[in-house]
């Protein structure tokens, strides 16, 4: 997925916590410049309901809490959810396996 990151479209990446959904993945700008992404398909059971929430990802059904690596911070997040790698040049965002 390659997301341009000056359209106004993507505003929400422009700041810290701020996140979209495009293909079934979370984009997020989890700290200054630095950003994260992975899959919207929760798996504790299998809904795209995965958002982020300021320092994690959350699923907005049952609440499983993930980290930023994809690892469950509490029981409905135990299997963990699929991440990405994200590359950047400031002006364009590209998230890839």
């Amino acid at each position: 997925v390659t997301i341009d990151l000056t359209a106004s479209a993507n505003s929400a990446l422009k700041t810290v916590g701020g996140y979209l959904i495009k293909s079934g993945i979370v984009i997020a700008q989890a700290s200054a410049g630095v950003y994260v992404a992975a899959t919207q398909t929760c798996s504790h059971e299998p809904k795209k309901r995965v958002i982020f929430n300021k320092t994690e990802f959350y699923c907005t059904d049952h609440g499983a809490r993930f980290d930023l690596t994809g690892k469950g911070l509490n029981s409905f997040g135990s299997k963990g959810i699929a991440v990405y790698k994200v590359a950047t040049d400031g002006k364009t965002l590209v998230v890839y396996s």
